[in-house]
């Protein structure tokens, strides 16, 4: 089972998108997308057997351990991490079952690339720290999480030499997003102070409250792209 762990915090109009981007998915095989939510005045709402939102009552201390909390909540053996303001693309579940198959035992599993965006406008076919990295649940098990806020994926993925495999079929399975006129936590800078993120976040965020119940859908054909 592959799990698709998604971070969010007062964006509904970038994780619609999201979720949609799950929904979209050639993969016929087992798999759920989970969405971590702790803004404790929000609460997302959306009915769908493979999706679960966990509305935590209470805001994380840092990023990096509401990726933990996210990644130990998940039913799959692996973990994909895509991030609210990023995309899947129809086939990128698809690809990392084939990696995971063709490539047995690895700890992490990527493409070389990934589809950059900004502001929705495709701009080039580039490379990142998150290319749409997919962890087995063994090493997250075993590895420790950072009480960081950005840059938190960059200590995971490279936990004391992790066995990576960097896949390149010629088709990549997330679309980076940057721009939108929203926030990007890995543009703040200052990423161990996690006061400062968490409240920088909440001066950028939309200004969210009470019970949402989440219309999944596309502002634009991204695909087309692709």
């Amino acid at each position: 089972m592959i799990s698709v762990v998604t971070l969010t915090y007062k964006r509904k109009h970038i994780l619609e998108e999201a979720i949609q981007s799950y929904l979209n998915q050639d993969y016929e095989g087992d798999s759920e997308m989970l969405i971590i939510n702790d803004a404790p005045d929000v609460q997302y709402v959306f009915d769908h057997p493979k999706v679960r939102i966990i509305n935590h009552s209470t805001r994380f201390s840092s990023i990096g351990k509401k990726l933990q909390y996210g990644f130990q909540q998940a039913k799959g053996d692996y973990l994909y991490r895509l991030d609210d303001d990023d995309l899947l693309s129809p086939w990128a579940l698809s690809i990392v079952n084939g990696y995971i198959i063709e490539n047995p035992g690895k700890d992490i599993y990527r493409c070389s690339n990934h589809y950059f965006f900004t502001n929705n406008e495709f701009t080039s076919i580039s490379s990142s720290i998150n290319n749409g990295n997919c962890y087995s649940k063994d090493f997250i098990n075993r590895i420790e999480f950072p009480e960081v806020s950005g840059n938190e994926d960059d200590t995971i993925t490279f936990w004391k030499d992790a066995n990576i495999y960097n896949g390149d079929k010629g088709k990549y399975s997330m679309l980076y997003r940057w721009g939108m006129h929203t926030y990007h936590i890995s543009g703040m800078g200052n990423y161990e102070d996690n006061e400062y993120i968490l409240s920088k976040t909440d001066q950028l965020c939309e200004k969210e409250a009470g019970i949402i119940e989440l219309n999944p859908h596309f502002k634009n054909d991204y695909y087309k792209y692709l």
